[in-house]
């Protein structure tokens, strides 16, 4: 069997197009003015290593600022989530609280309501001789056929 000819041919396939791609004229000039330019930036570069140093820097305080940014906003939010889950277990104990009270407070009511008609008539019978007999009438309360 022979050697892998796979790259071989994809660097040949690859020659191929870019050469058949520069019969196009738009595309030639386009490439000529992009390669002179790109040659023009690398010696400008080349004499001038300190911009390159400076705008390696800005982008690197300019990432480095964003990094904190994210961090901060990743920390604020895992405070937030941590405080959600401190705080469930309280408002489900509050939750739970209210409810026995309610709870309680309905077997309260239940005993006055029974309690009631039962206080008010042995009271209706009686009279308050303090108030005036037009009102005394006015707060008797009719039992039930007696």
């Amino acid at each position: 069997m022979g050697s892998n000819k796979l790259g071989k041919f994809v660097l040949g396939g690859a020659l191929l197009g870019a050469a058949v791609s520069m019969l196009d004229r738009t595309t030639r000039q386009l490439t000529i003015s992009s390669v002179k330019v790109s040659y023009e930036k690398a010696l400008y570069y080349k004499e001038n290593p300190e911009v390159v140093k400076k705008q390696l820097q800005e982008k690197k305080d300019k990432v480095q600022t964003i990094y904190e940014q994210v961090k901060g906003d990743v920390d604020y939010i895992k405070s937030q989530v941590d405080e959600i889950k401190t705080l469930t277990p309280q408002v489900k104990e509050m939750f739970a609280e209210t409810k026995e009270a309610f709870a309680d407070s309905k077997t309260e009511y239940q005993q006055i309501i029974e309690d009631e008609p039962t206080a008010t008539s042995s009271t209706s019978t009686q009279q308050d001789a303090t108030l005036p007999p037009m009102i005394q009438k006015k707060n008797v309360i009719p039992l039930e056929n007696q």
